[in-house]
């Protein structure tokens, strides 16, 4: 019964998706290059592939910044709990609190999904972390913050510097691209063709991006960093590479059936670009997204990296190609995300304090 909480996730996985997809071809749909159903199958196969290879690493990182905010178990509390033989106790405890987060997290981005908003599923699960951690550390003592300010502060810093990295990547790439290729590369035969293979491969490693980088916001919580010192399971998933693939899995069934609300808004609505453009912005989003991913060694949003990129692509033709009020818009839904994802973790924590409150 225990792994019924597992739900919860695979809920946050399927939300991450919906709103997921249009980063890897949200342009190439928009600007008919590319089908939408031939998208979402590329999309869900990669997503798998990347999550399943590379998605392990990132599933530590998102479980040490939960670790240090009391959602998951920490290794003194698991040895604690073994010493006094209440590792069952504490394992459907670490598993509750984990559903909690990703419930309210996955809400957030549901509800940002279909008001057809590109946010970021990281945004909403630190906030919810954050709003548990802010709670019982108010409640336990107010004179203690148990929040990982360090870590938050890098998961914070990425919001900005991830939308506004890919969008002088894509500016730079796009204002090359017109200034010196693109008469001889519109005069080639099959050029049509030759940009749809190009949005298809594009499109192809931005997907395996998204598993990479996306499927531990899915599966995290659920998974015992501890298990490998302590040797007993204090959650319910014990290894990061098959919490990853069940986070991968979750994400495509999300792109698979309701995707495509969140694709129009990012392929046609922030800033009137070229099918060209439109490729160029996926190779810059990728691009930022492996960049800032290695050099912050945190997963990052592909939903803000392509919205950056799609704003520098639409700036090289003027600022009047932007639609600034669209850009308004996800930008505040940004700040909302993580905002009330917190507030309702908040919320729920003041709620169940009897419970979770030893």
């Amino acid at each position: 019964m225990i792994y019924l909480l597992l739900f919860a996730g695979l809920f946050m996985g399927w939300s991450l998706g919906t709103n997921d997809a249009a980063n890897a071809f949200g342009t190439a749909v928009a600007t008919r290059v590319v089908k939408y159903r031939t998208a979402v199958i590329i999309i869900a196969i990669l997503v798998i592939v990347g999550a399943f290879i590379g998605g392990a690493n990132n599933i530590d990182k998102v479980a040490e910044l939960s670790t240090s905010n009391e959602v998951i178990a920490s290794e003194s509390q698991v040895l604690e709990a073994i010493k006094n033989n209440t590792v069952e106790t504490l394992r459907l405890k670490s598993a509750i609190k984990a559903a909690i987060i990703f419930t309210c997290a996955a809400l957030t981005v549901f509800v940002m999904s279909y008001l057809k908003f590109p946010v970021s599923a990281n945004q909403s699960i630190t906030g919810a972390i954050i709003g548990w951690g802010l709670f019982y550390a108010d409640y336990k003592d107010p004179e203690i913050l148990a929040v990982n300010l360090p870590q938050i502060g890098k998961f914070a810093s990425t919001w900005i510097l991830n939308p506004l990295g890919a969008g002088i990547i894509s500016f730079i790439l796009v204002f090359l691209f017109h200034k010196f290729v693109e008469n001889k590369f519109s005069s080639l035969n099959h050029y049509d063709k030759i940009v749809k293979i190009g949005y298809l491969f594009a499109g192809a490693f931005a997907s395996y991006s998204i598993g990479v980088n996306s499927s531990a916001n899915v599966t995290a919580l659920y998974y015992d960093a501890a298990f490998s010192k302590t040797g007993v399971a204090a959650n319910l998933l014990t290894d990061a590479r098959v919490a990853a693939t069940i986070g991968g899995i979750a994400i495509a069934i999300g792109v698979l059936t309701y995707s495509k609300r969140v694709m129009m808004t990012v392929g046609g609505s922030i800033a009137d670009i070229s099918q060209m453009d439109g490729f160029l912005v996926i190779i810059a989003m990728a691009l930022t997204v492996v960049i800032m991913g290695k050099w912050m060694g945190i997963p990052v949003s592909t939903s803000q990296a392509v919205v950056g990129a799609v704003v520098g692509a639409g700036l090289t033709r003027g600022i009047h190609t932007v639609n600034f009020g669209v850009f308004k818009n996800i930008a505040i839904a940004w700040v909302s995300s993580p905002t009330v994802a917190g507030l309702l973790a908040y919320i729920i924590a003041f709620a169940t304090q009897n419970y979770f409150g030893e």
